[in-house]
């Protein structure tokens, strides 16, 4: 494993119910993106990106391919993959200002000579519910499918090399990017298999790419979800009960009946235990045990422990993200140890979605703020990582 880089820093100027409760109680796993290179005077204009669709089931997924602007990587191509809750092929949420963290992601590596293509999952922009109005179909499996459509639509681009590509999965993004490179790894192509990921039938041109080269985990979690919800409430409660707006007491009743709920979802149970928090019961509805369940059964650092001993792959935190902390990415730093290509590096001054703090962080009204700049350091280590993945 590389030495971990930090560096100093540079001061410039899924959607239905069940993912939309989830994204809503555990903010953490929320969305985000990035600026674009500052082009000289007289320079030939940068290749525009295009919209464009893809067919995964039933679905029309949105989409945006951005064309490489130079020549330093040719043939390579990055696949975006956003975070939970309803966040759009930009990094946009209905409840945040436009941040653009895909985008601005897709712009620098635009710059670096590597295309991309993002995309809106199910339940985010121009995508929404798709065939699922509902929320009727919602799965983990679902998402994983999507994922790998957009893969394959990837691979099909023109000028696009099949053996040159890189997946950035970006807090819970990073979760599904770890599990469609281990599916991919494990079939030899993008067929899928097992979990239902890859069933749906594709066009010839798209059947079968091969695993990426590398892999970007930006803002990615090391912790089985409960295991992070569960975290995520307690250290809530505790802080509450400090504060003086909940007992003690109080604080007790509603984090046992929390490790109740949790431990009958990951048994496969159904929820059935009194939950005074209106918040969890929300999130444990009906509707969203079954992909709380699933997605609990994804280990992100086993997946992690799985890529090999010689994957590139860049870990990229930032040292101001509140929602997901040091002690997150540890079990994922831990897993990669084996791996000799990994690089790590801590954004500094950079919040979960990558915006440059100056301050105290304060996520409530820091992801409101269209003004907080881009942290620019994420240039300078997206084409070192490129120059060292190839």
């Amino acid at each position: 494993m590389r030495t971990h880089r930090t560096y100093r820093a540079v001061h410039a100027v899924h959607a239905v119910q069940a993912a939309a409760a989830i994204g809503a109680a555990a903010l953490l796993l929320a969305a985000c993106s990035s600026a674009g290179s500052v082009k000289q005077a007289g320079a030939a204009p940068a290749p525009a990106p295009h919209n464009l669709t893809f067919t995964s089931g039933a679905d029309k997924i949105s989409a945006t391919f951005q064309p490489a602007e130079g020549t330093q990587n040719p043939g390579a191509a990055v696949l975006i993959i956003a975070g939970s809750g309803a966040t759009d092929r930009n990094g946009d949420d209905a409840q945040l200002v436009k941040g653009n963290t895909y985008q601005h992601f897709a712009q620098e590596l635009a710059a670096d000579g590597v295309s991309s293509l993002r995309y809106d999952k199910l339940g985010s922009g121009q995508t929404g519910l798709a065939t699922h109005t509902t929320g009727q179909g919602i799965t983990f499996d679902l998402y994983g499918n999507e994922a790998l459509d957009a893969y394959r639509t990837l691979a099909a681009q023109p000028g696009v090399d099949p053996h040159k590509l890189i997946i950035l999965g970006h807090s819970e993004g990073g979760l599904y990017a770890l599990w469609l490179t281990n599916k991919l790894k494990a079939t030899g192509s993008g067929s899928g298999s097992g979990s239902g990921a890859g069933t749906q039938p594709a066009p010839p041109a798209l059947h079968a790419p091969p695993a990426p080269h590398a892999l970007i985990l930006a803002s990615t979690v090391g912790l089985r979800f409960i295991d992070l919800l569960d975290q995520q409430y307690t250290a809530g409660y505790q802080a509450q009960a400090a504060a003086g707006t909940i007992t003690h007491d109080e604080a007790n009743v509603l984090t046992q009946q929390l490790n109740t709920a949790f431990a009958s979802i990951r048994a496969g149970n159904p929820v059935t235990t009194q939950l005074d928090d209106k918040s969890v019961a929300a999130l444990l509805s009906r509707t969203n045990v079954p992909i709380l369940h699933d997605e609990d059964q994804q280990d992100p650092a086993a997946l992690a422990k799985s890529l090999g001993p010689s994957m590139p792959v860049l870990v990229l935190h930032g040292t101001k993200d509140t929602q997901v902390t040091d002690a997150d990415t540890a079990p994922l730093l831990a897993a990669l140890q084996g791996d000799s290509a990994v690089v790590h590096d801590e954004v500094a001054n950079a919040n979960h979605l990558y915006q440059l703090i100056s301050g105290t962080p304060n996520p409530a009204s820091d992801y409101a703020d269209a003004s907080l700049p881009f942290a620019a350091q994420v240039g300078p280590d997206l084409k070192q990582f490129l120059q060292h993945a190839f």
